[in-house]
């Protein structure tokens, strides 16, 4: 949904005009809150030199409740409420019929791959880095900044579940001349297009390769006979949305830093689940009779995450209380992006809430459940579709990400 207003305007929010034709109106004064009273699902409002307030006002015949509408030109998306989610009952039921389609039969790996494959989506006109989310978009030009103020030449970084290297690739550029990248990552395939994108960076110097779950680093390092970083050695680690795959988070962020040397930072992105679309779905799931396999410390998790890599105003930042207490002291800097998931239908959608935890569950009550919640609090997701930019028709939810530099002080 779309308003735009010139320097002096204070139009509030306009919609149903059913007293107006479809075409295009000009008037020297133009009443937004008399002839529309709720929010457009788009708009154009222009002035022409010489005229004091004129606007244009673009009128589409209906709107997704059956009424005329009025739209106007201005980034703002289509907000989804409860009332307009009823009026949408239609397209929810075929999209969840899709998925059902799709995902029944589908072992939990599939499922996942099958769900993750929306977040990837190419943007073929190469303005995101992809189409299901913008989460890269915000977090690369932090890390870049990290890059460039932790790593000198004939560094050493460390990338911890580390994936297959598409993200590291997007900021490799930045990396110094020389540069000894070092990666952990449980999925050997994963590992393998790692290190052979390692191999085309000339200024890049391949580190130790080991194919494991963090958890295990050292126990895995000690039987494959691969030598980890010592201690207090790394100039920059990694963990990229990676945080919810370790058992126990306070350890596990303890053991990441003591890579670090004196004036090294650990780079942390991971998602606020306590109000990120994914994390809601899985707490729909639950309400709804699903079963996890441990619902309360799966729930316990995702508070604990907040609880420590939070923002302090959120309640959160007790990991640098954690982190002085186990004789690795850090100073932290942390940010709040506000990102999203993207579909190009409710079907998508339904699917993305299967790339967390909910990956691991089977059947498809998880996708029931997670329609659910679209249809019937759609606010709590932030709901929309968008009206602008290169994701412009798609749906959205809200999935916002804390990004987090630890910079170990001794």
């Amino acid at each position: 949904m779309r308003i735009s207003y010139d320097s002096t305007s204070t139009a509030k929010s306009a919609g149903a005009c059913p007293s107006i034709r479809p075409g295009i109106i000009s008037t020297a004064s133009l009443r937004l809150k008399r002839r529309c009273k709720s929010r457009p699902s788009g708009a154009r409002i222009s002035r022409r030199r010489g005229e004091s307030r004129s606007h244009e006002v673009k009128v589409s015949p209906r709107s997704a409740d059956g009424k005329v509408a009025c739209h106007f030109n201005s980034p703002m998306p289509i907000q989804i409420d409860r009332k307009r989610a009823e009026n949408l009952a239609p397209q929810f039921d075929e999209a969840l019929e899709l998925v059902r389609n799709e995902f029944e039969g589908l072992d939990p790996h599939r499922q996942y791959r099958n769900a993750f494959a929306r977040l990837l989506k190419p943007d073929p006109l190469g303005r995101v880095l992809m189409m299901g989310t913008d989460q890269r978009d915000m977090f690369a030009p932090e890390l870049r900044r990290a890059i460039e103020t932790s790593v000198p030449s004939d560094g050493h970084i460390l990338d911890f579940g580390a994936g297959d290297g598409q993200t590291f690739a997007l900021v490799a550029d930045s990396v110094p001349q020389g540069t000894r990248v070092s990666i952990e990552e449980p999925n050997p395939e994963y590992l393998a297009n790692y290190r052979a994108f390692l191999k085309t960076t000339a200024h890049l110097r391949p580190g130790m390769a080991l194919a494991a779950e963090f958890d295990e680093i050292d126990a895995a390092a000690e039987r494959s006979g691969e030598k980890l970083p010592s201690d207090g050695s790394i100039d920059l680690g990694l963990a990229l949305h990676m945080i919810y795959f370790v058992n126990d988070l306070p350890a596990s962020v303890t053991r990441m830093v003591r890579f670090l040397k004196p004036g090294g930072v650990l780079f942390v992105v991971v998602t606020d689940e306590t109000v990120g679309y994914t994390g809601l779905a899985l707490k729909s799931f639950i309400e709804h009779g699903g079963d996890t396999g441990d619902n309360a410390r799966h729930l316990s998790v995702i508070a604990e995450r907040r609880r420590l890599l939070g923002l302090p105003a959120e309640g959160g930042g007790a990991i640098a209380e954690v982190l002085g207490a186990a004789g690795t002291p850090v100073e932290v800097n942390v940010r709040r992006q506000p990102s999203r998931l993207y579909g190009h239908n409710l079907a998508d959608l339904i699917a993305l809430s299967s790339i967390a935890l909910l990956a691991s569950v089977e059947g498809l009550e998880k996708f029931e459940a997670a329609a659910a919640l679209l249809r019937h609090n759609p606010e709590a997701v932030d709901l929309r579709i968008e009206d602008d930019g290169p994701r412009k028709g798609m749906w959205s939810v809200t999935q916002p990400q804390w990004v987090a530099a630890f910079r170990r002080t001794r």
